[in-house]
């Protein structure tokens, strides 16, 4: 047996013993001897714990049984040299092989008993059930907690919904055509490129505001990230539908630069998704950035396209685009 086992029986034997004393003063006699016997299968070595058991028991027999080991323990102990003589002198010589307190019971025991030896057996039977059933309980919390920590993750600040401008600003004048311009657009042609465009941006401005509704209800990162995919894949639509028209002279340089503000839009969204499935602040502020810039590159090609579509209404097309 271990150390910190003898130490662990000794200390339930003391208390044992303690208790059976107190029994003992208390008149207690069979509560006393039961706890008594405890404290030395417990403990054999006890000397004061067979000593007071000597005086509960009734049988002479049990009596020079636990007098007998006060003295293997200690052969100097005076109380039991006298308590063993005056058994044998008003008793005649015992034999302590007949003690019922021999059964299980060695004043130097080798090995450990049978009950110390079931004992461990239980507890680390228990311990392994315990931990068999923690395992599990504390994964699960764990993958709920941080399921929830996803979940409640705020949408980052630079990309407020409500900063997505698509709508235009104010039209600026129209360029006025110098002596140098080439040749102007069939106004026809141009009528036909801006209504296609037109119908483009609509759809544009569609998505936005979709995106914006579904942003200002949603409170989990995974209703943004949905919205924010959604608004990315309209605008790579969009986009690829301009790019296959066919703009008039006087409107080519303009629908370049809408392409290129609605690409750089595509990549912002690309970035902002990026940051959504990482958490990265890097892809975040580089998709801000990209941002702003798309936002500036728009403004610029939407207020060109709209001054030539007022030119157009009052039959004065620009020559020379932008």
């Amino acid at each position: 047996m271990s150390a910190s086992g003898i130490k662990t029986f000794a200390r339930q034997a003391e208390q044992y013993y303690q208790r059976g004393v107190a029994a003992a003063r208390g008149g207690q006699r069979e509560m006393a001897e039961r706890l008594l016997r405890q404290a030395v299968r417990l403990n054999p070595h006890h000397e004061q714990a067979w000593l007071w058991l000597s005086g509960v028991l009734d049988d002479p027999d049990d009596i020079a049984f636990c007098l007998r080991a006060v003295l293997d323990l200690d052969p100097d102990n005076e109380r039991a040299r006298q308590g063993l003589a005056w058994l044998e002198q008003r008793h005649g010589q015992r034999d302590t092989r007949r003690s019922t307190l021999a059964i299980g019971v060695a004043t130097t025991p080798a090995t450990d008993p049978w009950w110390a030896t079931w004992r461990r057996t239980q507890r680390t039977w228990l311990w392994t059930l315990r931990t068999l059933l923690l395992i599990p309980i504390v994964l699960l919390g764990a993958t709920l907690i941080a399921r929830e920590l996803i979940l409640r993750q705020p949408l980052p600040t630079f990309v407020a919904a409500r900063e997505l401008i698509v709508a235009p600003p104010a039209p600026t004048a129209a360029p006025v055509p110098t002596s140098s311009t080439p040749a102007r657009s069939d106004p026809a042609a141009v009528e036909r490129y801006l209504a296609a465009v037109a119908v483009e941006r609509q759809r544009l401005r569609e998505a936005t505001s979709a995106y914006r509704e579904t942003t200002d209800r949603g409170r989990t990162t995974l209703q943004r990230a949905t919205a924010t995919q959604q608004l990315r894949d309209e605008l790579a639509q969009r986009y690829a539908a301009l790019a296959q028209l066919q703009p008039p002279p006087d409107a080519a340089a303009t629908h370049r630069h809408y392409l290129d503000a609605l690409r750089m839009e595509i990549e912002a969204f690309d970035l902002l998704l990026e940051y959504y499935r990482t958490y990265d602040t890097a892809h975040a502020n580089a998709a801000a950035l990209r941002l702003q810039e798309a936002r500036a590159a728009l403004a610029q090609a939407v207020s060109s396209l709209d001054a030539l579509a007022a030119a157009v209404a009052t039959h004065d097309a620009p020559a020379g685009g932008f």
